[in-house]
C-alpha cells in the first residue's frame, strides 16, 4: 500500500504634577496603539493566537503521487502559543487541524455505502517579526519548521480500513497583518507557504496493523494556507 500567541498591561500612575506636566506639554508623543516611542518598546509576555484558513496543496505526496490527489485541499484551524520577548520579537509553538476535502477521484470511496475521511496536522515552532508594534496596522513575517501528518479513514459494512503518511515540514514562511483593536487585541489576514516530505507510513484494517507499509518514493510538497488570524497579548511593559 502506497500513501503519504490585552496586553495586561501594568501601568503605574505618574503623581498629579507628572501628570499635568504631561497633558500640558504639546511635545509628547501620543500613547496607545496608534503610536508612542516607548508605548511599545520593552513589551513582553505571553502571546496567543488563533486562525482559521483555507489550504490548497501543492507537490507530490509520495510514490508519484500527486499531492492534489491524495487531498483536494483543506479547512483548516490553527492556534499559536507564545513569548512576546520585546516588541518586535515573538517565538512561540503551533499547532493546525486541517479538516481535509476529499479528491473527486479518491478511489473507493464513490461508492455507495463507503465513508471516507481524511485530516491534516501539523505541529512545530516559529518566530514572527513585528515591523511597527507601535501602529494599528502592524505588518509581521514569520519563519518556522516542525512535523506534518497526514490521515485518511474509510469504513463500509462494518469494515474499517486507515492510512496515515508523516514526515518533516522542513520550513513554513508567513506574512500578515495585524490591525490593532487595543494594544492588546488585533486580528487580520495572513498567509503560510510551507515545504515538506512525507517519510513514514503505515495502515491498519479493521483495528491490525497493516505490515510491509512504507514510503519508498520520497518527494516533496507544499502548502499554501491563507486566512484570518486574531492575536490576544497578555504582555507587561
Amino acid at each position: 500500500m502506497k500513501t503519504s500567541a490585552f496586553s495586561l498591561r501594568l501601568v503605574i500612575g505618574a503623581s498629579l504634577l507628572g501628570t499635568a506636566a504631561f497633558a500640558q506639554d504639546p511635545n509628547m508623543p501620543p500613547t496607545g496603539p496608534t503610536g508612542s516611542s516607548t508605548a511599545a518598546e520593552g513589551i513582553h509576555g505571553l502571546e496567543l493566537g488563533v486562525r482559521a484558513g483555507y489550504g490548497v496543496p501543492f507537490g507530490t505526496s509520495s510514490e508519484n503521487e500527486k499531492m492534489s490527489d491524495a487531498i483536494k485541499g483543506m479547512i483548516a484551524f490553527w492556534a499559536d502559543v507564545g513569548y512576546r520577548i520585546n516588541s518586535n520579537w515573538y517565538l512561540g509553538g503551533f499547532f493546525q487541524f486541517g479538516l481535509g476535502l476529499l479528491p473527486s477521484n479518491a478511489q473507493g470511496c464513490n461508492v455507495q455505502g463507503v465513508s471516507c475521511s481524511e485530516n491534516d496536522l501539523r505541529f512545530g515552532v516559529n518566530v514572527h517579526y513585528h515591523f511597527l508594534p507601535d501602529n494599528s496596522l502592524d505588518p509581521w513575517a514569520g519563519i518556522g519548521a516542525g512535523y506534518e501528518i497526514l490521515n485518511f479513514s474509510a469504513s463500509a459494512q462494518g469494515t474499517s480500513a486507515s492510512a496515515s503518511t508523516s514526515g518533516f515540514e522542513f520550513a513554513n514562511v508567513q506574512l500578515g497583518l495585524d490591525y490593532k483593536f487595543s494594544s492588546a487585541i488585533g486580528v487580520g489576514p495572513f498567509v503560510t507557504f510551507t515545504i515538506s516530505q512525507f517519510s513514514n507510513a503505515s495502515a491498519s484494517l479493521n483495528g491490525q496493523d497493516v505490515p510491509g507499509v512504507s514510503i519508498t518514493n520520497k518527494a516533496i510538497h507544499e502548502w499554501l494556507i491563507f486566512g484570518v488570524r486574531g492575536v490576544f497579548d497578555l504582555s507587561f511593559d
